[in-house]
């Protein structure tokens, strides 16, 4: 038991880790989109060389590869969301439509994998989508949040779902280093494009946007993002679930704490409506 619940706060520890790189996203003197793809890239090698400790990547198959790049696209494309929906909307509404990826996975897998879809599973997403209607109507005066900063973190969730989705199966067959290598590499090639082109290339200018930069590589990319995919298969798929249900709160406290982030106390309702519902669709999963 004491063995399960290590685990239980390394995974909280490492979305602490996640939701702190997002914080550093809006204090960076840097484009976002840019900021994501040095995220990815100065990341790849170093899972590069974690990956090739166990076995020799470059001799994986090409479908699989090409599979691997691809889902890094995906992944590519959630930072672009992600990354360009924390300048417009708060850190905790980010992360908590980033909590809804339940309403995408599931449907994928009833369409695509013949998965029954349980009747708590509606009254779940029939909950949240009241919350979400209460986070978007119900912004203070002193809220940061606007309408198209919601809209980007939620088209961001659907990419990352895709993104889990297809990595599903890829994850049973090759480690959390070797996939997040070539998936870094399709991420950083879609975000050099889209950055280069709506942003123009640019790299820090300092030594202290170079440290904040790095600081979101270890803390979102490493600690974070590839910490978490291995924590993952160590605790029940129940448990990881509901560990998702924390990420809302964790990013509206950071958001105050180092940003001064306010929310209206209608979108605060509407966080614990939508974890709420969260909790109905996966509690008997």
């Amino acid at each position: 038991m004491a063995f399960e619940w290590r685990f239980v706060f390394l995974a909280l520890l490492a979305e602490s880790f996640i939701i702190y790189a997002s914080v550093l996203v809006k204090m960076i003197d840097l484009s976002p989109i840019m900021v994501g793809f040095y995220r990815v890239a100065l990341a790849m090698p170093i899972f590069g060389l974690l990956a090739l400790k166990k076995t020799n990547i470059f001799k994986t198959p090409w479908r699989d590869m090409a599979l691997m790049v691809f889902a890094g696209v995906l992944f590519g494309l959630d930072l672009v969301f992600f990354n360009l929906a924390l300048h417009r909307t708060s850190v905790a509404n980010v992360n908590l439509f980033a909590s809804l990826v339940c309403f995408i996975l599931v449907p994928i897998g009833a369409i695509f994998f013949g998965e029954k879809v349980k009747s708590g599973f509606i009254v779940g997403a029939c909950v949240s989508f009241l919350g979400v209607v209460m986070l978007v109507k119900g912004k203070g005066g002193e809220s940061v949040a606007t309408p198209l900063g919601d809209l980007f973190a939620f088209i961001s969730m659907v990419c990352y779902s895709v993104f889990l989705a297809l990595v599903f199966g890829l994850r049973k067959k090759y480690s959390t280093m070797h996939l997040f290598f070539f998936a870094s590499l399709g991420s950083s090639l879609v975000l050099l494009g889209l950055g280069w082109h709506l942003e123009g290339f640019s790299i820090p200018q300092d030594a202290k946007t170079w440290g904040i930069m790095l600081a979101i590589v270890v803390c979102g990319q490493i600690l974070g993002q590839g910490f978490f995919g291995y924590i993952m298969g160590k605790i029940p798929a129940q448990v990881s679930s509901l560990l998702l249900l924390f990420s809302p709160v964790v990013a509206a406290t950071m958001g105050y704490v180092f940003l001064q982030e306010k929310l209206g106390w209608i979108e605060m309702l509407g966080i614990f409506v939508i974890i709420f519902g969260v909790y109905l669709a996966q509690k008997k999963k």
